[in-house]
């Protein structure tokens, strides 16, 4: 049986200080992505050039070509599958 404080207790809350965790995970991630997009910008042209021989600007607009197409094709597969098997229940 559901009383009021099994309601209050399993429902979220907004702020910071309440989900800290979740931020600190938040701030790991983006710090983790920007570094690795440091990485890229500042290692791949020269690495391109070398190895490939393309200009920097190629290397660069077809990385993110590339990025852009298999996220395209990622998020239409997960799509499916969410469209199959039902979203999580988050609450």
């Amino acid at each position: 049986m559901m009383t009021t404080a099994n309601i209050q207790s399993n429902a979220f809350q907004l702020g910071l200080r309440p989900n800290w965790k979740q931020f600190a995970l938040l701030v790991v991630v983006n710090a983790f992505v920007g570094a690795m997009i440091g990485l890229e910008r500042s290692i791949f042209p020269d690495f391109a050039e070398k190895i490939f021989g393309i200009t920097s600007t190629t290397a660069v607009l077809s990385f993110i070509i590339a990025f852009g197409i298999s996220k395209a094709i990622t998020n239409y597969f997960t799509g499916k599958l969410v469209n199959r098997f039902g979203r999580k229940k988050f609450w």
